[in-house]
């Protein structure tokens, strides 16, 4: 193998939220951490020598990206998602989250409602519900299939009903996997647009994709939608650099772009960090072959832990995740209740997941656990889950 994402890491003593921050967070030192979506490989080498080039020179003054560099993003997305934004559209902030949240601050007033499908990444109803807006939850439906879908007659009702501003989009959807089709796409399209809601798109997972899905950028479904977009992503998750903040915001409208900029302002954010950049650069020039590699490994690991769950773990119920890196994992068959469930996580099997109940009323019963790791760990993990669920068998 050209790239080792075999090797384990000590990431400990690194000030990692994910390794050093336990008893912070109210959890137990030997629980092994599987819930922040944060990857266990060092990111790619041209990122450790794009760094420590532009450190070595030593000058961190105030920072402005430039046309080039909104060409680089651009020509990545064109790159791996048939897409190429126009680079004007492009503007940095330090994070995805950040970035919807000005969207939020940007379009709607306090007590607007925003709508999120559920379950869902839990920032979105905090970004939502801490800005003073009203959250209007719309919930997913898991089919006999497997699979998570919309209702779109609910979905509708719901933007109508409540007079929705936003929709908060999550694409490929985190945590339950799916890869929203191109059809499911433009419907959203089309009811958004009929009622005048805009759509905030979080497309960070989007280089995270098996088998024979295909992901489509939702601004690129037609000029109409793209004009109704704001699309949110970074290259944090696909380089494991989130504590290089930036993220491109890509915003097609000019009148949405300039109302946009003037809010991104009034915050108090201008210039992007220097070094962020410089990663940012390195990452999306130098790196395809890497994360082609490291997409094979990651869906190696979703395919055993399917295995061992199929085989192993009869009770559980493991959705197949088209796209992230992401597992979301059904114990309701166990019969537990919340606080019975994790007890088995953190104190049984010494496990440190994201309890599903944190991204919805739907979430209730399921955990998420991150697979963005070296197979070692994954295989430690599975089996600790295991030795604690055959121990309250019946």
């Amino acid at each position: 193998m050209k790239f080792d994402f075999d090797k384990v890491y000590d990431r400990k003593n690194t000030n990692s939220l994910k390794w050093d921050f336990a008893i912070e967070r109210h959890h137990s030192p030997d629980e092994l951490p599987m819930w922040v979506a944060d990857m266990d490989f060092p990111s790619p080498e041209p990122i450790g020598e794009a760094l420590i080039k532009a450190s070595s020179f030593g000058f961190f003054g105030y920072t402005e990206p430039g046309d080039p560099d909104r060409r680089i993003v651009s020509e990545w997305y064109d790159r791996r998602h048939g897409f190429k934004p126009d680079p004007d559209s492009i503007i940095f902030t330090p994070g995805t989250v950040f970035g919807l949240t000005v969207a939020i601050l940007a379009f709607t007033n306090p007590d607007d409602a925003v709508m999120i499908s559920e379950p869902v990444y839990y920032p979105f109803s905090e970004a939502v519900i801490d800005n003073g807006r009203k959250l209007v939850r719309n919930t997913l439906i898991l089919g006999e299939d497997g699979k998570y879908s919309f209702d779109f007659d609910s979905f509708e009702k719901q933007i109508v009903e409540e007079n929705v501003k936003i929709y908060l989009l999550c694409s490929p959807h985190n945590p339950v996997g799916r890869v929203w089709t191109e059809d499911e796409l433009r419907r959203i399209g089309e009811i958004t647009l009929k009622h005048n809601v805009l759509v905030v798109a979080d497309e960070i997972h989007a280089d995270f994709v098996y088998e024979d899905n295909y992901f489509i950028s939702f601004p690129s479904l037609s000029d109409e939608i793209g004009n109704n977009t704001i699309l949110c992503t970074a290259p944090s998750k696909t380089f494991n650099t989130a504590g290089l903040q930036i993220s491109p915001i890509m915003i097609f409208d000019s009148d949405k772009r300039r109302i946009y900029k003037k809010k991104l302002g009034a915050i108090g954010y201008s210039q992007v960090d220097y070094l962020a950049l410089e990663a940012m650069k390195a990452a999306y020039t130098k790196c395809d072959e890497w994360v082609d590699a490291l997409v094979d490994y990651i869906h190696e690991n979703i395919l055993y832990m399917e295995g061992f769950v199929k085989e192993r773990l009869p009770e559980l119920k493991m959705i197949h995740p088209q796209g992230t890196y992401l597992t979301w994992v059904d114990f309701s068959e166990l019969g537990l209740n919340s606080r019975d469930l994790e007890r088995l996580i953190r104190e049984d099997a010494k496990l440190w997941l994201d309890a599903g109940f944190i991204f919805g009323k739907s979430g209730d019963g399921f955990q998420r656990f991150n697979l963005a790791a070296p197979r070692k760990l994954i295989e430690d993990a599975l089996e600790r889950l295991e030795r604690a669920v055959i121990a309250i068998r019946k």
